[in-house]
């Protein structure tokens, strides 16, 4: 029914933000990334999913299109509402989201608020070969070399390396089909 919305930014709360749009206030229910995002911005144009429920319609806007998809993937999880996706959404950044679902990181996702062990397990089980499908080529790309590179950045500050060297080593050496054991191999090379 609604794709996006396009105006003015009313307002902007903690997780809602308010969009004029020719003197029509649209509330949509959003991230924590995606309201820090409208809160540095005066217009915005969000990709919108409406919810319709028995009681209600409810609005949630998106900062982008592939944001969009990762939360229409997480309502198809069992027992994963919108409110708790967006929840999820706004729990840790859409690359590191994509790479604990990916990697089935329970205790990444289960460390986010509302998400218990049990929710965490099945977003894993459900959506771990979905990712590709769902979310943009880029992101999902940047999965497996981001985990990678994570690791990677770990083995080196276990090495005695300060992390912000470790991930600047790590960024300059490392290749997207790159392993983690590759990446520092390189980096101690030089």
């Amino acid at each position: 029914m609604f794709d996006y919305i396009s105006g003015k930014i009313a307002a902007v709360g903690e997780s809602r933000v308010v969009i004029d749009c020719n003197g029509v206030g649209f509330a949509l229910t959003a991230s924590a990334f995606t309201c820090a995002e409208c809160s540095r911005k005066t217009e915005v144009k969000l990709p919108v999913y409406l919810a319709v429920r028995e009681d209600a319609l409810e609005l949630y806007g998106f900062i982008d299109d592939g944001e969009r998809e990762l939360f229409l993937q997480l309502i198809n999880v069992s027992g994963v509402g919108p409110k708790l996706a967006v929840s999820v959404l706004g729990g840790m950044r859409k690359d590191r989201l994509i790479s604990a679902i990916a990697c089935a990181d329970v205790a990444a996702l289960s460390s986010i608020k509302g998400v218990g062990k049990k929710t965490a397990e099945r977003i894993a089980l459900e959506l771990k070969g979905k990712l590709a499908d769902a979310v943009d080529g880029v992101a999902v790309a940047d999965v497996s070399g981001g985990v990678a590179d994570e690791k990677a950045v770990l083995a080196l500050v276990s090495l005695g390396y300060d992390k912000k060297e470790a991930e600047a080593v790590v960024k300059k050496v490392a290749k997207p089909d790159m392993t983690t054991e590759q990446i520092v191999r390189a980096a101690l090379a030089g």
